[in-house]
């Protein structure tokens, strides 16, 4: 496949320097280049977009009976299960 692509001309003298110097083609320097970007995102962020959060989206009617949102004292201990919980997930994933 054949693309056309207009890079900065000081960024492609660099590359065309990297690439005489190591012995390379310019292709292979420059998706050796895009592959370790790519990696490196997948590998820190876990895919393409970082910037993308997903939320946990709950169905029902409403709050839990007996969970009054402005008495802490009424859903701060199933908050902090839930968020045990959580944790030992993740932490049983990384293992």
């Amino acid at each position: 496949m054949r693309t056309t692509m207009r890079l900065d001309e000081d960024l492609m003298r660099q590359v065309k320097e990297y690439a005489a110097r190591s012995d390379r083609t310019i292709t292979s320097v420059l998706e050796d280049a895009l592959r370790q970007l790519l990696e490196r995102e997948r590998r820190d962020f876990g895919g393409p977009r970082p910037d993308i959060v997903q939320l946990a989206v709950f169905d029902g009617d409403g709050l839990q009976v007996g969970i009054d949102l402005n008495d802490r004292s009424t859903w701060a201990d199933l908050a902090d299960a839930e968020d045990a919980e959580h944790f030992r997930a993740i932490d049983h994933v990384d293992a």
